[in-house]
């Protein structure tokens, strides 16, 4: 069963509501932006919660963390850094700067080599 279309997950742990199936990315209903940061933080969640079971333990929880950039042209490029789940969101803006073209750069090839093998 779904709710608005998004497969329902604890928002701390990203479990459905079967053993050991999670919800990850752009189904689950935790209320995070669908981008590829999110899924990639809720991922490592859990990979941990995984782990925790088998070692057992609790892992952390996940805090729908994420940055954003955003381009403004004339070779400038702006960031915002965001947390949605650790209490009302929370976030910081960093101004569009040319130091920011070059991490934007870095983080896209850093996670095409990362998910892709690119």
């Amino acid at each position: 069963m779904t709710v608005d279309g998004w497969i329902p997950v604890d928002t701390k742990t990203l479990k459905t509501r079967f053993d050991n199936v999670y919800a990850v990315g752009d189904v689950n209903s935790v209320g995070t932006p669908k981008a590829g940061v999110f899924a990639e933080g809720a991922a490592r969640t859990v990979a941990a919660e995984i782990i925790a079971s088998v070692k057992g333990g609790e892992a952390a929880a996940y805090r729908g963390i994420g940055s954003c950039y955003v381009e403004f042209g004339a070779e400038r490029v702006g960031r915002v850094d965001v947390e949605f789940l650790a209490g009302p969101p929370t976030g910081s803006f960093y101004a569009p700067s040319t130091q920011l073209v070059s991490e934007k750069k870095e983080f896209g090839s850093s996670r095409k080599a990362k998910w892709f093998g690119l």
